[in-house]
């Protein structure tokens, strides 16, 4: 009996197919809620339906109307976006706002890394650092302060990966309506307004280099020879600076290999097609070895064996039993009390084998599906190291908590329609696996988003913005006409009994929305705040203040807040009161162990925080500093002296 030859492509594309059930069951139901679920269901049933019209209305388009039509969204986008930064400025904190710091200060000349443990014992962020601080030179010399310096990086780098989404996606699919949609996504979705553009990090870099690599690989064989030498250097570029500002690029190294190595036994004539950017793709990871030295050197970086955590700490914190798989503070708590990396190598040899041993086979499998659902759902992604807006106007705190509700369902239905799309056509793969030959760009595009998915899934920790780098991979499948569906191919109106069963979901949906308990939740919504800090965990560096000296900040609530506290040293002694400034009242803070707090109805209006040393001592306090990026609407003033840059750590929220 012969036995039939089965495509390698298919078979990676059915263990992709797999993997879009887990990240379409994960946004139908978390967080878990059921007026959200039941919208997130209709919204997905709706669009399902409608479809073969939408096609129908998209057939009857000129390509001038569709370039006109994505041009307007593209406008409208760049508009909301400069809306955003100038009046909803967040709060950024933990890792993007230590880079942050850092490459300000590298930017003005200061060259030390003491201020902070953080890059000593996370030091794969140093090259980004120093990139980000050659930014920052560049916007001082064009008299732009850090705010602005940072956030317009983020407006370029973010806009030039929707175009090239955009454009990819309507070169290859040849259909006007996959370029129109994924327009209407970014328009609509809080995608391109909340993390990529108000918190500058290492992944809108990773997004838009993987945008730039598929781009050129996919569109290489119908350049010409200029084109290539451009398009070329401007990969080679792309793939140094990815992998010095995110190193877990290095998957699509082990992708590019394995790929090359299959098409070498396998099919050299396909080889022949797509040597030259594989080989260009190669140069770039080996060019970024030495370029990644290059940077820490510049930026007089020495690293300290002292507080470095090793590698396997990564791993180890994902199988902890008591976590889900994510970032555990109490594990580094746990390393941080050992002395020396090689103390903490040791400790984590003995400490994994226990960690797995104690999960059991079972108990591992399930954390592969828990860490799976976590990397693929993307309802906290837009709150990614933020910690709220520093202070909303008052019209949209009005109507703040529904359109964050309603942001999150559009993100949700957006993904889960992505990731359906996805699975569609890898289940197409598979039913073509004995008639198809392999591919290598479709091979490659599912190997990498495997990659991705295995790293987070079987070996590091995971969040839900990791899984945000498979973006452009999982455009292209959907893009691809040969993958299309057939309802793409021709336009079918749904049937009878396909609308009934629509209509039947959607009124059961809409019966449980109405039923179950309230969607809004006020806990967690800030009235004002600012969160950003070097954080005491990595020996952050504290503020002397003399004896009987008095610092103060003044804060505007536009909504009513019924709780507040403001970070404190648990070690200091200082006492502390909230000043209503229009009806003068005082209101005592109450002593927490590292904070002092009041809980009580807060008007809206003007307040001024005010803490006083009351020791005959020089006490240390903990303040934010920068030197242009301003963190509050007001300044910090220490006995009437204003430092604008300096801020208290401060939260006024909604909730008790």
């Amino acid at each position: 009996m012969r036995i039939k030859k089965v495509s390698i492509t298919s078979i990676l594309a059915l263990i992709l197919g797999f993997a879009m059930i887990i990240g379409i069951i994960s946004n139908l139901l978390r967080p878990f809620d059921i007026k959200a679920t039941c919208l997130v269901l209709i919204g997905c049933l709706t669009i399902w339906y409608l479809k073969p019209l939408y096609l129908k209305w998209d057939a009857s388009l000129s390509e001038k109307t569709v370039t006109r039509i994505i041009t307007l969204i593209f406008i409208a986008i760049m508009i909301v976006q400069l809306l955003v930064l100038r009046f909803l400025p967040t709060s950024v904190y933990h890792d993007p706002f230590r880079v942050l710091v850092q490459a300000e200060q590298l930017s003005h000349g200061n060259l030390s890394w003491n201020d902070s443990l953080y890059f000593w014992r996370f030091p794969n962020n140093v090259s980004l650092t120093v990139l980000l601080s050659y930014w920052l030179k560049l916007m001082n010399f064009l008299h732009m302060d850090t705010y602005w310096g940072i956030h317009l990086l983020s407006f370029i780098l973010l806009d030039i990966f929707i175009f090239a989404i955009l454009r990819s996606v309507r070169r290859l699919s040849h259909q006007y309506g996959a370029a129109l949609l994924a327009a209407m996504f970014f328009l609509v979705s809080p995608f391109a307004y909340t993390y990529y553009l108000q918190v500058f990090y290492s992944d809108l870099p990773t997004l838009l280099c993987l945008a730039i690599v598929f781009n050129v690989l996919i569109g290489w064989s119908s350049f010409n020879r200029t084109k290539k030498i451009v398009t070329g250097i401007g990969l080679v570029l792309s793939v140094i600076v990815g992998e010095v500002v995110k190193p877990n690029l290095i998957v699509l190294l082990v992708a590019v290999s394995l790929v090359g190595i299959w098409l070498l036994i396998k099919n050299r004539q396909q080889l022949k097609m797509i040597k030259m950017p594989l080989i260009l793709i190669v140069l770039g990871f080996v060019l970024a070895v030495p370029t990644a030295a290059g940077l820490k050197s510049a930026g007089h970086f020495k690293n300290n064996n002292e507080y470095a955590f090793p590698t396997a700490h990564w791993i180890w914190m994902s199988y902890n039993p008591r976590t889900t798989g994510r970032y555990s503070f109490s594990d580094v708590q746990t390393l941080s009390s050992i002395q020396g990396k090689q103390a903490k190598q040791e400790y984590l040899k003995k400490a994994l084998p226990e960690r797995l041993e104690q999960l059991g086979p079972r108990g591992i499998i399930k954390r592969w599906f828990v860490k799976a659902s976590i990397l693929l759902n993307v309802s906290f992604m837009p709150n990614a190291y933020s910690g709220g807006f520093i202070a909303a106007p008052k019209l949209y705190q009005k109507f703040e908590l529904q359109l964050s509700a309603i942001g999150m369902i559009v993100m949700r239905i957006g993904f889960t329609l992505l990731y359906a799309e996805t699975f569609f056509r890898c289940l197409r793969l598979w039913k073509r696996r004995f008639q198809s030959t392999d591919d290598p760009r479709i091979m490659l595009t599912i190997l990498t988003a495997l990659g991705y998915l295995a790293f987070h899934t079987l070996l590091w920790e995971t969040e839900s913005r990791y899984g945000q780098v498979m973006i452009p991979l999982l455009g292209i499948l959907c893009s691809i006409p040969s993958l299309a569906l057939e309802s793409e191919r021709r336009i079918r109106q749904r049937t009878k009994r396909e609308g009934w069963f629509t209509l039947g979901a959607i009124v059961v949906a809409l019966a449980a929305f109405v039923t179950a308990p309230t969607l809004y939740s006020a806990r967690g919504h800030y009235v004002a705040e600012q969160q950003s800090q070097l954080s005491l965990q990595f020996d952050a560096k504290k503020t002397k203040i003399h004896p009987y000296d008095t610092l103060s900040q003044q804060v505007k609530l536009n909504h009513t807040a019924r709780h507040f506290d403001v970070s404190l040293n648990p070690a200091a002694e200082f006492s502390g009161v909230l000043i209503n400034e229009q009806t003068h009242q005082h209101y005592e803070l109450k002593r927490t162990y590292n904070a002092l707090t009041l809980k009580r109805t807060l008007p809206e209006g003007m307040y001024r925080i005010q803490l006083r040393n009351d020791l005959q001592r020089s006490q240390s306090v903990l303040i934010t500093k920068t030197m242009s990026y301003r963190l509050a609407p007001y300044p910090l003033e220490i006995d009437q002296h204003k430092y604008p840059y300096w801020s208290f750590v401060y939260t006024f929220s909604r909730a008790k």
